[in-house]
């Protein structure tokens, strides 16, 4: 059964009051929280998300592929109702679907389905799920770590905190590459584990640093 979780503000209602529209779709997450989502919804591992934005100007490009690498979902299904051209190219790919909103259930339960598809012509694998531990930090998380400056004026972990972002966002990029034959899959599944190696490393710099400056997020 595919396990998808939907973020938004009308999607809680939705759900409550026609439930049955998703079909076969095991609903394993509803909610309107961001931060909630990065709390929650990683465990789940649910193959899809319904990311539902009033306006996406107001939604940082890191967001999406971060909500995909934390949660290891195949597919994000994004809805808006106020578009954003830069952000739209930069991150439609076969991992990323966009659709005016608001949506109504029974045509998400229809496009879940046609991104599948999509995935399976595009040779992409079942699962897709990151290699390695979850990302430790939110990007809500980094991007304040990004503008923070700690004991005289010591800026490393904003440093460290743009490494991992980063790294994140080469992760993101090459999973949406089409490699071209066995051994350029090879090389790309090389590229993946070792980015995620290096993300978890940087991590655990990050970790400490926070602290011994004694920082909470």
């Amino acid at each position: 059964m595919m396990k998808l979780a939907l973020l938004g503000d009308s999607y809680p209602s939705q759900v409550r009051v026609n439930p049955r529209a998703l079909g076969e779709l095991d609903v394993v997450w509803v909610g309107q929280s961001r931060e909630t989502f990065f709390r929650e919804v990683p465990r789940l591992r649910p193959q899809v998300l319904a990311l539902d934005f009033m306006d996406l100007t107001q939604v940082p490009t890191e967001l999406i592929p971060g909500m995909l690498e934390s949660t290891g979902a195949r597919h994000a299904l994004i809805s808006y109702r106020l578009p954003h051209a830069p952000l739209i190219d930069a991150l439609r790919s076969p991992r990323v679907s966009f659709l005016r909103g608001p949506v109504p259930l029974s045509l998400l339960h229809l496009r879940v389905h046609q991104s599948l598809d999509d995935l399976k012509r595009a040779g992409m694998p079942p699962s897709q799920g990151p290699a390695g531990r979850a990302p430790r930090f939110s990007p809500e998380q980094l991007g304040r770590l990004m503008e923070l400056s700690t004991q005289e004026g010591c800026e490393c972990a904003s440093q460290l905190a743009r490494l991992v972002g980063g790294l994140r966002g080469f992760r993101e990029y090459t999973a949406g590459c089409e490699p071209h034959d066995e051994k350029d899959q090879r090389l790309h599944e090389l590229l993946d584990r070792q980015m995620a190696r290096a993300r978890e490393a940087l991590e655990e710099g990050l970790v400490a640093l926070l602290e011994h400056e004694h920082i909470r997020l």
